[in-house]
């Protein structure tokens, strides 16, 4: 167990993401992650460590329309049924954005990943 030098956010998906995904059938998750499923867990999001909120809220403000996309992408690829607006607002009203200022890596191996 370590202690790491990162901030993390998590995204969940709100009401709107929620009655999206009711509308839209997943391709991306194979039915994998169902709707009721899908509501409770969201996406983590290492971030450099970063000491102030402020901070915290400007780095996910300046990537809004990455986060918003890749959030929609995660339950299908069709990006004819992504909604519009995409802006910081409607990202706002769709997730919801959780801080965590301390990251506890629990495993012994390496943590592996892939480029995006």
């Amino acid at each position: 167990m370590r202690v790491i030098n990162r901030t993390a956010i998590s995204i969940v998906g709100a009401q709107p993401y929620i009655d999206w995904t009711r509308r839209h059938e997943s391709t991306a998750t194979g039915g994998i992650v169902t709707v009721p499923r899908a509501q409770p867990y969201g996406t983590a999001y290492l971030l450099p460590e970063l000491e102030l909120e402020e901070d915290v809220l400007e780095w996910v403000e300046e990537n809004a329309p990455w986060l918003f996309e890749f959030q929609l992408s995660s339950w299908t690829d069709d990006e004819s049924a992504w909604p519009q607006p995409r802006d910081l607002k409607t990202f706002r009203q769709w997730f919801r954005i959780d801080i965590h200022s301390i990251v506890v890596d629990m495993a012994d191996d390496e943590i592996e990943g892939e480029e995006l």
